[in-house]
């Protein structure tokens, strides 16, 4: 339905953004249907803003052709994620599979607290990256509070990953969304589709006839196969009420959920081979903004006939200007051998490197840069010999948050961000970053000369609570933020200081409990919302 083209968007004072840009087939501009779901797409995915759902940054029309600007995910699809392990005969560790499974759990539990439904949950519109990023994508069936489209019934979405009541003409719903994401946790362990019957028809027929006792589930762990069993049982009311039910029990069932290092091992062991080829370059006005998109490093894969086709868009540090937008379409590659990337020395070279950030992974990442006003500061520190010592090497180091604390591996304090060091006495050696509930980042200084702004994604640190409990029952809110219906259990909460309300409507009682969460697994928190009668008369 859609072409995909990799873009760096550029602007005024240095602004950048690394966007997906999508645009409708040109053969399909004229059809109103196609035209309709594109249109409907982007007016979904730019109404919402949640880390596990795709973002949207613009949508537009130039000629005959709709394009959607989308936030770019440097990574894989989780139906890629399991090809991959199937070629190389790995099972999915269940740390990593808890992880997974909740950013997707997440993603639906807000589409659905919007009153919207997706309508094509499914491996393919599951994105993730080496750094932890779980995104859902692909709105263009999805149906909601938001669009007046009438509602119609139809087989819109995957056979594979429809409910039963689908499969009956049935409107698709929030119960739906969620069978699907619980049929996706069933095959990310089983590395197997679990209710394709080989064909459209066949899978249909099966799934109006559909019996959840049948289901093969004899490989997955007794306490596993019985969360799933429950999420695909066959009446729609047995099954779990909504997204964030079927969360708790995931969490319950696994109760140990992957780190970074542990992400990124498993990720490096599905995915070894990163090098790319060369892109077709399309060239010309697309679409008209006033902007310009530059060319530069990134590696990606797309499916192909079941295998894994590899893509890339080479460097080019200079802005190629046609008075608006230009884009490189990501194409498959041709048999012969991957061009040589760049070596380090070669792009330090450059006089004008791009701004870049690095994310939970140390992998490049863009954000707005935040509003804070920049200090300098110049340390007073013998400087060790280097590569970069002999050049003077301005950085503007910037974080999300800002106020971190930069200083030398060996405590030699540079400042707090938003700060701007000259970064050249440093070279050979580690700059660290630390700001309280945060986990602490170590960078080499000479990755950060590279670029002239360089930013950097702080990652909170959490801690677990291994049940909330109160008595007879609340609803529980972490401020504002709802967070569900005791008992609740793995809760992952930021480390510090929080302020839990536990509210029972009914019994017209509400209570506060503060609660100072450590890092790693923190005690039962258990509420009573009665008074204790007297013994004593």
């Amino acid at each position: 339905m859609a072409e995909i083209y990799l873009c760096r968007l550029t602007g005024d004072e240095g602004f950048e953004k690394k966007v997906a840009v999508k645009v409708i087939h040109s053969r399909l501009s004229e059809d109103r249907h196609f035209r309709d779901l594109f249109i409907r797409e982007a007016r979904i995915a730019a109404s919402l803003v949640h880390p596990n759902l795709i973002q949207v940054f613009d949508f537009g029309k130039e000629g005959r052709s709709h394009y959607l600007a989308m936030e770019f995910i440097d990574g894989w699809n989780l139906s890629q994620a399991i090809s991959q392990a199937r070629l190389h005969s790995m099972s999915v560790p269940m740390p990593v599979w808890r992880y997974w499974v909740e950013g997707i759990l997440a993603g639906v539990s807000h589409l659905h607290s919007r009153g919207i439904v997706h309508g094509d949950i499914s491996p393919s519109n599951i994105l993730l990256s080496r750094g932890g990023v779980v995104k859902i994508t692909d709105f263009g069936i999805a149906r909601g509070a938001l669009i007046k489209d009438g509602g119609k019934s139809g087989w819109e979405g995957k056979f594979a990953y429809m409910s039963p009541e689908q499969a009956r003409g049935e409107e698709a719903s929030s119960s739906s969304d969620l069978f699907a994401a619980v049929v996706i946790s069933a095959e990310l362990f089983l590395l197997r589709r679990l209710l394709d019957e080989g064909s459209p028809e066949k899978t249909l027929h099966q799934l109006q006839r559909y019996d959840s006792q049948a289901l093969d589930l004899k490989t997955l762990p007794p306490a596993l196969a019985a969360t799933v069993r429950k999420g695909l049982s066959t009446a729609r009311e047995d099954r779990y009420a909504d997204a964030d039910e079927f969360s708790r029990a995931v969490c319950a069932a696994v109760p140990s959920s992957a780190g970074r290092t542990d992400l990124e091992s498993f990720w490096d062991a599905l995915f070894p081979d990163s090098s790319g080829e060369e892109d077709t370059v399309v060239a010309g006005r697309f679409p008209g903004r006033g902007s310009d998109i530059l060319r530069e490093t990134r590696e990606g894969y797309v499916g192909r006939r079941g295998d894994l086709v590899k893509i890339s868009v080479l460097t080019a540090l200079a802005a190629l200007s046609f008075g608006g937008w230009a884009a490189w379409k990501m194409t498959a590659p041709s048999t012969s051998p991957p061009a040589p990337l760049p070596s380090p020395a070669a792009v330090s070279r450059d006089p004008h490197p791009p701004p870049a950030a690095v994310n939970r992974s140390g992998e490049p990442r863009e954000f707005l840069s935040p509003s804070e006003k920049v200090s300098s500061v110049t340390p007073h520190v013998e400087p060790r010999a280097g590569l970069l010592h002999t050049l003077s090497k301005t950085v503007l180091i910037e974080t999300d948050p800002g106020g971190v604390s930069v200083a030398l591996e060996d405590g030699t304090p540079l400042g707090r961000t938003p700060v701007s060091i000259d970064i050249a006495p440093w070279a050979g050696r580690k700059i660290e970053f630390h700001r309280e509930g945060y986990a602490g980042k170590s960078i080499q200084a000479d990755v950060i000369a590279q670029f002239k702004t360089f930013r950097l994604e702080m990652e909170r640190q959490m801690g677990t609570i291994e049940v909330i409990q109160a008595i007879p029952w609340a609803k529980v809110f972490d401020g504002d933020r709802y967070i569900g219906v005791t008992p609740i259990h793995n809760m992952k909460l930021s480390v510090g200081l929080h302020r839990l309300r536990f509210v029972n409507e009914p019994l017209a009682v509400e209570k506060v409990q503060e609660i100072n969460v450590h890092i790693g697994v923190n005690p039962k928190l258990i509420v009573s919302l009665v008074e204790k009668i007297s013994s004593d008369y």
